[in-house]
């Protein structure tokens, strides 16, 4: 019987012997897969579904402000990623956003290599399954792309990289080469399109992913890459789910918001273990704090009493869903509705989202007299939507490259002192490949510093 190994990998300079060239991670352990159960277990990994390098998606963005921080002592990875500096580990050891998705890549790797031939289960099973990794590869490489890969432009996608991509369980097989972006880009769109002809609506619960988690995906990229009309067909094939709808936040002031895993307002559930953060100011003003119920939700008062600055504060049975929500999806179509001219048909979804987030006697429904007002109003509630939910950084990525992405500055708990900025079209926007990666391969191209 042929068996499927895979790898819970760790890092290289925590062990301090050799490992695979290319992703500076060694094998610890080895599970066997054969059977469908096996690889069905892959698929509910508890590092798969709660990984804590979601964190880095937010430090990296202006939702956030964190004071202890300060460029001249901060050595930590988060620190680096806070002020936008090239390497995020500065040492030999690659940084953790890094490893853990190519470690779930190679995961993945596993089941479609193996899972056509597992020794048990339909075959309409295991093409569910293979198309599940599909999904979750296509989730990883988003992680990877806005961080170690220049944002996308249509002129300069054929001229710029992005990441190497993993087809193989072999870590011993020599390193992929870094593809252009636009190539890249190609290879896992094809990935989703193909995973979504074999899932099923229905999913056990929202961690797994089924036709809508496929489609929801392809609108992400598609909206990464600035084809409107592809990104709003594909969130209109999510919006066909009838199982999917917003929650109205008037009936959960004084009951719980259910679990995000079962939620109907979640498509694809990842997270991070409950954390807090401190909105930016800039962030707290784009709401109605006084009435806007995301922030009597979601947030808290500073300890200190500062009205400036409130903290993420989550249920102890919630865990916000940094992976793909509902809102996102609509919000997908109401920029491109906007985009594409539509304004009264942007601003209807718009207000659609904002009488689940008022209650009705505060509710202000947005209008506006041309498309550009109309693409402002809309921007600016997906930031409120989406904020701490982890899709703020490829928003910024791709704003920047129209130019609609201001100056961010890290400021002092003063604040009022300036410790850093990411300038508009500043190269900090791409991070660089991991010292140790770039050792081992030399020929590597790296990106524009």
């Amino acid at each position: 019987m042929r068996k499927y190994y895979a790898a819970s990998l760790i890092a290289l300079s925590l062990l301090g012997v050799s490992c695979n060239r290319f992703l500076d991670v060694k094998p610890k352990g080895v599970i066997i897969a054969s059977n469908i159960n096996d690889f069905d277990a892959l698929l509910n990994s508890a590092d798969l579904i709660n990984n804590s390098s979601l964190v880095n998606p937010m430090m990296v963005t202006d939702d956030i402000v964190d004071v202890t921080f300060n460029p001249s002592n901060q050595q930590s990875a988060s620190g680096n990623v806070y002020f936008w500096h090239p390497y995020i580990n500065a040492s030999a050891q690659s940084p953790s956003i890094w490893i853990d998705y190519y470690n779930a890549i190679v995961n993945m790797n596993v089941i479609t290599e193996g899972v056509m031939q597992a020794t048990s289960g339909t075959e309409q099973k295991k093409k569910q399954l293979y198309a599940e990794a599909l999904v979750s590869k296509a989730f990883s490489y988003y992680q990877l792309l806005t961080f170690f890969s220049p944002g996308y432009g249509k002129g300069t996608a054929h001229q710029v990289y992005g990441v190497p991509y993993m087809t193989s369980t072999d870590i011993s097989q020599p390193t992929p080469a870094r593809p252009l972006l636009d190539d890249n880009l190609k290879l896992i769109i094809a990935d989703l399109k193909r995973a979504v002809t074999d899932l099923e609506y229905v999913t056990p619960n929202n961690t797994r992913a089924g036709k809508s988690a496929a489609y929801a995906l392809l609108s992400r990229y598609y909206l990464y890459m600035q084809e409107y009309q592809l990104a709003m067909d594909y969130a209109d094939s999510v919006m066909k789910d009838e199982r999917l709808y917003l929650l109205d936040y008037n009936n959960y002031l004084k009951t719980p918001l259910p679990n995000t895993t079962v939620s109907p307002e979640e498509i694809y559930v990842r997270y991070t273990n409950n954390q807090t953060y401190r909105y930016s100011a800039d962030l707290l003003q784009q709401y109605d704090t006084a009435t806007d119920l995301r922030i009597r939700l979601f947030a808290k008062r500073n300890t200190t009493g500062d009205t400036r600055i409130l903290s993420f504060n989550n249920f102890l049975s919630y865990n916000p869903n940094r992976g793909i929500t509902y809102a996102e999806i609509l919000l997908n179509k109401a920029e491109c509705l906007a985009r594409l001219g539509d304004t009264d048909a942007a601003l209807d979804i718009v207000n659609t989202i904002r009488e689940m987030r008022f209650k009705p006697k505060d509710l202000q429904r947005l209008s506006a007299n041309t498309a550009a007002e109309a693409l402002t109003l809309v921007l600016v509630e997906r930031r409120r939507e989406l904020a701490m939910k982890g899709a703020r950084w490829g928003d910024m990525k791709r704003l920047n490259q129209e130019g609609r992405m201001p100056a961010v500055n890290r400021v002092a708990a003063d604040g009022i002192t300036v410790l850093g900025t990411l300038k508009p079209g500043s190269l900090q926007y791409t991070f660089q490949i991991p010292l140790q990666v770039q050792a081992f391969n030399k020929d590597m191209p790296l990106n524009q510093q």
